[in-house]
């Protein structure tokens, strides 16, 4: 299910580039073909900070990300994030100028309206409708009347009662209001249905909105396994202005908290026996009960993996909830193929439910024809579930309807996954094998 929009021109390696994002994306190409870019953008305007406070500009963003030598003055970038009808959030790089357009902003403009003197009756319920609308498609995007942060709007025990009394029906069957239904909210408030009593009312909640919500991006290097090297030294490395990459800083300062927190983990990918274990400073790898190793001394695949599933076991441990964009770059470094298709799964179990995103860039065929299991399953699984989940668990089930893939070539985005049958185009996986295939029937030819 599509949830927004990226168009992209004149851009370091991307030239023009429309995509639909969906909950998961993956991206695929040589390399600077420009994978990383795409990924950086998106991890970019799906950040909490960047979309809320003003003082943050778009151009430091792209300096963190080290991709602003990028932007030139016919770049041209849109994001549209919207769910269901309602625009989340819109950005736009156009003409050197950059504007942003996020749930904050929208409240700006409601209050300019409201102190324009509008004299026609007619406009004035027009603009009426216009919020109503707004405040009804905000409610039912995030099923804002079934949680009980949603009590936060009313004044007095009074009202939250009389909430719970008119609401009760349509809170049972699927929390889904009409505009109508945000007159009875105005009422149950006392007051009046004035168009700066709807702006009041849209104040309120979103004022409220990012104690429930927090949109944030999870970005995860190929350069991840430098993050352990760095991670108890991040503040000295910034303060002391050291030229590393913000945003590998950044990850530094999430894996730090990571492995603070995060102290033993199984590492059932790469091998049953296999765990990490936090012990004081040092982070070790068992191979068994008593024989350890330093990770830093361990094998690159398991330097590689282990900030994977340390980071992502961090975000889930989080009290507040959190929109997740998770982005990983290159998955399959340093593993052997089986390990690349037990990562595919674990990732897609555990980066996207209740409003988490996965992004994942790579050059690995392998992955694809990993996605394609997981999607596959998902179609068998409506008719066979007890036997499909035997095969792959249900949770690391892939639905076609949120998920998209692309191939990155010459500064163009091409979509390869086909939506009626629900997978990625064979081709696209078996195109390197062919290519090998080719190559060595000419030597034996010789």
């Amino acid at each position: 299910m599509e949830r927004a929009k990226l168009v992209v021109k004149n851009f370091g390696p991307l030239k023009d580039i429309e995509i639909e994002v969906r909950e998961m994306v993956t991206f695929i190409g040589a390399q600077a073909s420009g994978k990383s870019t795409l990924a950086k953008l998106l991890s970019i305007f799906e950040d909490e900070n960047f979309r809320s406070d003003d003082k943050i500009t778009f151009e430091e963003e792209l300096k963190k990300y080290n991709i602003f030598s990028y932007l030139k003055k016919d770049s041209f970038i849109h994001y549209d994030s919207k769910n269901v009808n309602t625009t989340i959030a819109e950005f736009t790089f156009s003409d050197n100028k950059f504007k942003k357009s996020t749930l904050h902003d929208t409240l700006s403009r409601l209050k300019r309206l409201k102190s324009l003197k509008v004299k026609d009756p007619q406009d004035k319920l027009d603009l009426i409708e216009m919020i109503k609308k707004l405040i009804s498609q905000f409610i039912n995007t995030y099923k804002l009347l079934n949680r009980d942060d949603f009590y936060l709007v009313f004044e007095t025990e009074k009202q939250k009662i009389k909430f719970e009394l008119d609401f009760h029906n349509i809170r049972i069957k699927d929390g889904r209001i009409k505009d109508s239904d945000v007159d009875k909210l105005i009422e149950i408030l006392e007051r009046e249905k004035s168009y700066d009593n709807y702006v009041f009312l849209y104040e309120e909640i979103i004022s409220f909105f990012p104690k429930i919500f927090l949109f944030d991006s999870l970005y995860i290097p190929s350069e991840r396994n430098f993050l352990h090297l760095i991670s108890e030294n991040t503040l000295g490395l910034i303060n002391n202005n050291i030229h590393i990459p913000k945003h590998l800083l950044n990850s530094g300062q999430d894996y730090e908290k990571a492995i603070q927190t995060i102290k033993e983990l199984p590492l059932s990918i790469i091998d049953k026996k296999i765990k990490y274990k936090r012990e004081g400073k040092t982070s070790y790898i068992y191979h068994n009960e008593t024989e350890k190793v330093d990770l830093l001394e361990s094998a690159s695949g398991l330097q590689t993996v282990v900030p994977i599933l340390l980071l992502v076991e961090y975000a889930k441990s989080l009290k507040d909830e959190y929109n997740f964009n998770f982005v990983v770059e290159e998955p399959e470094l340093n593993l052997y193929p089986k390990a690349q298709h037990e990562l595919v799964k674990y990732l897609v179990k555990n980066c996207l439910f209740d409003r988490k995103n996965l992004i994942i860039t790579t050059h690995s065929p392998f992955v694809l024809a990993s996605i394609n299991n997981l999607l596959l399953a998902f179609e068998k699984g409506q008719t066979n579930a007890k036997e499909v989940n035997k095969i792959i668990k249900k949770e690391s089930w892939l639905n076609p309807k949120n998920y998209i893939a692309y191939q990155l070539k010459n500064g163009k985005a091409y979509k390869i996954t086909n939506d009626k049958l629900g997978q990625i185009k064979e081709n696209m996986i078996d195109g390197i094998s062919d290519d090998f295939a080719s190559e060595f029937n000419k030597l034996l030819d010789l």
